[in-house]
């Protein structure tokens, strides 16, 4: 019994760097699993980089103003691309005449599924202006892009890119959520599992002392 009282003692006092080390092994093993599969598709043709002509989407709420320049009619302007396949991500250099609101991209993946808020990514602007949507690995069949959630928005569109070369960040993620993740998930997960041993080692003192004074 003192043995082993020990060792969940010594456990206990080691949980935080074993969550923290559970946790890296299990980032560094996705982003591995993610670099394999983002190979094999590349092999396969699926995932070359390729610049897309902003009329080979179909837009929703939106009138022409100029060769590259539309306006919002309503607050939810849309362009819509059929996919049938595989993207890792969308990016577009596009300038605003106001503040755009929420930058969305939506998709789905299968034909008669419809948008929702759970297929969901938000763009985020990269150094060079552009704004980047990373979608995840999954097949996809439809993407709609939301470019702004304003009325009467001035939105000029200058290129629209698939499968960008993104480097590291496609497989670790290092943007704040993922420090914060990084953070608190291993801290908060140790602190349970020391909550969770605490009342393991009541439970059996309390089954042991039952025991002493069955004899």
């Amino acid at each position: 019994m003192k043995k082993n009282h020990l060792f969940f003692q010594k456990w206990r006092s080691h949980l935080l760097v074993l969550c923290y080390s559970v946790y890296v092994v299990c980032v560094l093993a996705a982003a591995l699993v993610g670099f394999v599969q983002d190979s094999f598709l590349k092999v396969q043709g699926q995932l070359s980089e390729k610049e897309v002509s902003v009329f080979s989407f179909q837009m929703q709420n939106l009138i022409a103003e100029t060769e590259n320049s539309w306006r919002s009619t309503t607050a939810d302007p849309q362009l819509l691309y059929v996919v049938d396949g595989y993207l890792s991500n969308v990016s577009i250099k596009m300038q605003f005449d106001a503040n755009p609101g929420e930058l969305d991209l939506y998709y789905t993946q299968n034909a008669d599924e419809t948008f929702d808020k759970y297929r969901r990514v938000w763009a985020v602007q990269q150094p060079d202006g552009s704004y980047l949507y990373t979608l995840p690995r999954t097949k996809i069949s439809v993407l709609r892009i939301d470019p702004g959630s304003a009325e009467n928005l001035g939105i000029t569109i200058e290129e629209i890119r698939f499968n960008t070369q993104t480097g590291p960040e496609r497989y670790l993620d290092i943007s704040l959520n993922g420090l914060f993740r990084l953070a608190v998930i291993p801290a908060l997960s140790a602190a349970i599992l020391k909550y969770l041993l605490h009342i393991f080692e009541n439970v059996k003192s309390q089954v042991n002392k039952g025991k002493g004074s069955c004899e």
